[in-house]
């Protein structure tokens, strides 16, 4: 070929790979494009079209209208919204008439071409009932910071109040989504006797009545079936207890030497927390340490926002749906929800929604699992999405998962884990927020988690999973599935790896670790600790607010401190 042949073709190769590279960065931006406005339907918000008709008269129901219909439309579809009234019993009607309950299922076609369903609760008003009103209250709204003085503050003192009371508060009331949760919630309550736990809400019933709904919505009723009670197992598997250290296999001392450790890390962070270390099932330390904010001294009782740890939470869950045969990992979440596809490249399955590979992002964003349609909001934006290119640290997989449970069990999210999870353990009432964040558990609760690990899925009499169950959600990396992807997930699990000083800060040599290579647990915003050490039977946990000063340091001195103690 000839010196002039050449040069062409190298040219008409370089202006190719140009042109190819040329055409990927349109792609990109176009799908960027195309997610933001995808983004921006699924925030869009639904209200009545007049104020103060979230309750009414028998008859006439208010018309439900987008917020900003233009920018629907400009986003793809045409706006125009079908209404079906459900009453509390589940019956549909043209009209609402009955006092009490209603819940509105709004439907429409979403831009990408999917199904959209939003729900809605309202209240028929019954005989001699108008709205709520304000009692008068003699507390003084007191001084807000801000850009307002205290001196004008005060001086306009009489018109917050009355801000306050008339429209806040009134407006609170009468013609907000939580108003009208908390309206039927309690209208249709009975007494309890005692004060109501954290699924006896109004909330949580309005969450019950629209996964009944859904499930009648969607022709899934029958499909609905509760999860089995976990199986009585014949020998005893390893509880939290008190005992001898010796039993523990630590040293004698141990208990002083962490003790002093939290309390001095207590009195130079300024921040109070509580500890638990147990080996073997045998508690070593459980005390509290620090003061609150009032100045008085924590207890064992302190409950903390445990923050992603729930994450750890929410797979401990779903393992029971996969142990029973209910669901597989490595099933495609349309597997639950019958509007997405079967064979569709942007669907997850549960594994990637559980390890961060889902393509989805966010952090309880609308609501989370406590959004009656999360499934189908996060429908109305999958034809962007991309399941298994990316790690992508984010908790909308597990929210997903939670709304995945509550339709094979028919049980709304809180009761899922209250029921199938802190009551068989004998838990207290642990307030929940969602599936990826947001729960609230002593010290010992999440001690009591820790030896579930330890144990490979059992407590005392009960397995709640088969250890060959427990070993598919241990870690592995990614990799082995996603070619390119270096981290390394379990199903809402990480291995804790803890360098002694010195070490390299990558280093994964055994020699380097405080504990080892099989220390399974999960991280948190608010610096709680939920680590459990598969080969040592030891578990460390700590609940906590916030990370405060040289947090870092502190943790590190009690690993090694709790370490040391270790016999063999």
């Amino acid at each position: 070929m000839s010196f002039y042949r050449i040069c062409i073709v190298l040219s008409i190769i370089a202006v190719g790979g140009q042109v190819q590279a040329d055409d990927s960065e349109k792609q990109e931006q176009d799908l960027l494009v195309k997610r933001e406005e995808r983004r921006r339907f699924q925030d869009q918000e639904l209200i009545t079209a007049r104020q103060f008709t979230r309750i009414f008269n028998p008859g006439d129901p208010p018309r439900i209208v987008w917020r900003d219909v233009d920018e629907v439309r400009r986003l793809g579809a045409d706006g125009e919204l079908r209404v079906r009234w459900f009453d509390a019993e589940l019956n549909e009607v043209a009209t609402p008439v009955k006092p009490g309950r209603w819940g509105a299922l709004i439907e429409m076609t979403a831009p990408n071409g999917t199904p959209m369903r939003r729900a809605m609760t309202f209240y028929c008003r019954p005989p001699t009932f108008l709205l709520y009103f304000p009692p008068d209250s003699s507390n003084a709204l007191s001084h807000i910071p801000g850009p307002i003085s205290p001196e004008v503050w005060r001086e306009h003192q009489s018109e917050f109040d009355r801000h306050a009371k008339e429209e806040a508060l009134f407006k609170s009331l009468n013609d907000t989504e939580a108003g009208m949760v908390f309206l039927a919630g309690l209208a249709e309550a009975k007494a309890l006797g005692h004060a109501a736990l954290s699924t006896e809400t109004a909330v949580v019933l309005n969450e019950d009545y629209h996964l009944a709904l859904k499930l009648k919505a969607l022709g899934l009723q029958e499909k609905a079936r509760p999860l089995d009670p976990p199986r009585k197992r014949k020998t005893l598997a390893a509880v939290l207890r008190e005992g001898p250290l010796t039993e523990a296999g630590m040293q004698p001392g141990t208990t002083e030497k962490i003790r002093d450790i939290c309390q001095a890390w207590a009195k130079d962070s300024g921040e109070p927390f509580v500890t638990l270390v147990a080996r073997h099932g045998v508690i070593v330390v459980h005390e509290a340490a620090g003061r609150d904010k009032a100045d008085r001294p924590i207890g064992l009782d302190y409950r903390c926002d445990v923050a992603s740890i729930t994450k750890s939470v929410t797979a401990i869950l779903f393992s029971q749906f996969m142990d029973q045969r209910r669901i597989g990992l490595d099933d495609s979440v349309a597997a639950v929800f019958p509007d997405y596809a079967r064979d569709g490249a942007h669907v997850p399955t549960f594994r990637q929604c559980l390890t961060h590979m889902s393509g989805l992002s966010g952090h309880g964003d609308w609501g989370g699992v406590r959004h009656p349609h999360l499934e189908n909001i996060i429908l109305n934006g999958l034809d962007i999405n991309q399941p298994g290119k990316a790690h992508i640290y984010s908790g909308m997989g597990f929210d997903l998962t939670a709304e995945a449970m509550e339709i094979l069990s028919g049980k709304s999210a809180l009761r899922l884990y209250r029921d199938h999870l802190y009551l068989p353990l004998g838990m207290d009432d642990v307030p929940m927020e969602n599936a990826s964040a947001g729960a609230r558990f002593t010290a010992r609760e999440l001690g009591i988690l820790a030896q579930w690990l330890v144990n490979r899925g059992s407590y005392g009499t009960l397995e709640f999973i088969s250890p060959a169950t427990f070993e598919t959600l241990l870690p592995e990396p990614l990799n082995r599935r996603y070619p390119g992807i270096e981290e390394v997930e379990g199903i809402g699990m990480h291995w804790m790896k803890h360098r002694r000083r010195g070490a390299q800060a990558d280093s994964n040599r055994a020699e380097d670790l405080i504990f080892g290579g099989r220390m399974l647990g999960h991280g948190s915003l608010s610096s709680c600790i939920f680590q459990a050490d598969l080969e040592r039977g030891l578990i460390v946990t700590q609940v906590r607010t916030t990370a405060g000063p040289r947090f870092d340091e502190w943790s590190l001195k009690l690993y090694q401190t709790i370490a040391d103690c270790m016999l063999p």
